[in-house]
C-alpha cells in the first residue's frame, strides 16, 4: 500500500514479516529511504509506480541501518536501479557483503539477519559512508546508535520530515523506542532519542521504519524523552 503524506513524500507500507516501511522522496531528486525485506520487491516496485517513478528514476538510496528488512529489495531492483547507497561507515562492510553481522548481538536475533545476508546477492552499487552531520541532497544525517551501532536518522527540513528507521516505531498515535531485545544497546537508544530531540528543529512528520507515520512528529519524539 502506498500513502502520500505531504507533496513529495510517500510511505511504501511493506507487508512481509514485521511490515517495514520504505519511503520515497521527490524534492527535485528521487530518494528511496530504506528498502524492505527481499520479499517486498512487488510492494516497493508498485509503490514507486504509484508515486510516478521507476527504479531507474532513483537518484540515491538512504539506509537507516543494515538490517535485512531495510536493505532486502536492493538485490531485486537492479539492474534498473543504478544509484549510490548511503549507510553509516560502521555498517558499510555489512551492506557491501565484506562481512556478516556478529552472532552475539540482540539476544541471538542477529542470526536471522546473518541468514538473510547469506542469501542476499547484494547489487554492485556504489556504497557511500555516512557520518554524523553529513548533508546528502536535502537530507541531514544524525548518527543515532543503539538499535545498531551505525543507525542513522535522516531529517529533511524542506519536507519537515524525520526518517527514524528503528530508533522508534509507530504504535497507534504515538512513538515507542526500539525494544531491549531488538537493540544492541537500549540505554544508547534512549540517549539517541534525547540527542535527536535536542539537535533537530521542529518537524511535522515522524516517519518510522515500522508502524504508521505520525504528524506533530517532533513533539511525539520529545514526549519519549519526557
Amino acid at each position: 500500500m502506498t500513502v502520500q503524506l505531504p507533496d513529495g513524500l510517500w510511505q511504501l507500507d511493506c507487508q512481509t514479516r514485521d511490515k517495514p516501511n520504505a519511503y520515497v522522496v521527490d524534492d527535485g531528486e528521487i530518494t528511496l529511504v530504506d528498502a524492505g525485506w527481499p520479499g517486498d520487491e512487488v510492494t516497493v516496485r508498485d509503490g514507486l509506480s504509484d508515486a510516478g517513478f521507476e527504479p531507474s528514476d532513483i537518484d540515491r538510496v538512504l539506509l537507516t541501518h543494515y538490517d535485512a528488512d531495510h536493505v532486502g529489495t536492493l538485490s531485486k531492483l537492479t539492474p534498473a536501479l543504478d544509484a549510490p547507497v548511503y549507510v553509516h561507515r560502521l555498517e558499510v562492510s555489512y551492506v557491501a557483503g565484506d562481512r556478516l553481522p556478529p552472532w552475539t548481538a540482540r539476544c541471538g536475533l542477529e542470526a536471522l539477519h546473518r541468514l538473510y545476508y547469506r542469501r542476499l546477492t547484494l547489487p554492485d552499487l556504489p556504497i557511500r559512508a555516512v557520518e554524523d552531520g553529513d548533508t546528502i541532497g536535502g537530507f541531514r544525517a544524525y548518527h543515532a546508535p543503539g538499535h545498531t551501532p551505525g543507525h542513522v536518522v535522516y531529517v529533511h527540513e524542506e519536507l519537515s520530515a524525520s526518517f527514524l528507521g528503528d530508533l522508534a516505531y509507530g504504535l497507534g498515535d504515538s512513538l515507542r523506542p526500539s525494544g531491549r531485545i531488538t537493540s544492541y544497546d537500549h540505554k544508547q537508544v534512549e540517549e539517541s532519542i534525547q540527542s535527536l530531540s535536542d539537535r533537530t528543529g521542529s518537524f511535522e512528520y515522524a516517519c518510522p521504519g515500522h508502524g504508521p507515520p505520525l504528524r506533530d512528529g517532533h513533539h511525539r519524539l520529545s514526549s519519549l524523552v519526557e
